[in-house]
């Protein structure tokens, strides 16, 4: 069945027999971007399965891309750690996963929409996050605006594939 390729909505779209389902004929993830440029444009048309989640953060651009398959289906800046803090390598999200997270190490500071990335370093929401490094390990993902830190963490499993890297 098809489904409408907007994180959160799980409302099912009809098909019409007569039209049959477009595919995706590139081999390379295409980006739209949306009007204020934190998200590929989610709104537009239908998709078909998707494949795999995975997760990719450039820690040299300060942006997060999360693909099913080759199709990419959120695209935001993120805020890594300052001086190189930030571990890069492969993970996977989890198991720790809460809407609601303070941090134990920094004074009880909120941590909303937190996915754990390894041990102590998370992908959460934060109200300031600046195009450049400026946490202490953790990767900061805006709640303004559109919130892709609930997007987000309404989109990752326990389990997706998480790099990190420059």
């Amino acid at each position: 069945p098809l489904t409408r390729a907007l994180l959160g909505d799980s409302a099912a779209a009809p098909q019409s027999s007569s039209e049959p389902a477009k595919r995706q004929t590139s081999s390379r993830a295409t980006e739209r971007p949306s009007g204020s440029g934190l998200f590929a444009n989610l709104g537009e048309g239908l998709k078909v399965g998707g494949g795999p989640k995975r997760v990719e953060v450039n820690l040299s651009t300060q942006m997060l891309r999360a693909y099913e398959g080759n199709r990419l289906v959120m695209k935001t800046r993120v805020s890594s750690g300052r001086g190189g803090i930030t571990p890069t390598g492969r993970y996977r999200a989890g198991p720790y996963k809460p809407a609601e997270h303070y941090s134990s190490l920094y004074h009880n500071a909120p941590m909303p929409w937190s996915v754990q990335v390894s041990g102590h370093i998370f992908i959460h929401g934060f109200h300031t996050v600046p195009d450049y490094p400026a946490s202490r390990g953790c990767i900061r993902v805006p709640i303004d605006g559109r919130n892709p830190a609930r997007r987000f963490f309404n989109w990752v499993d326990v389990g997706t594939p998480i790099v990190i890297s420059y």
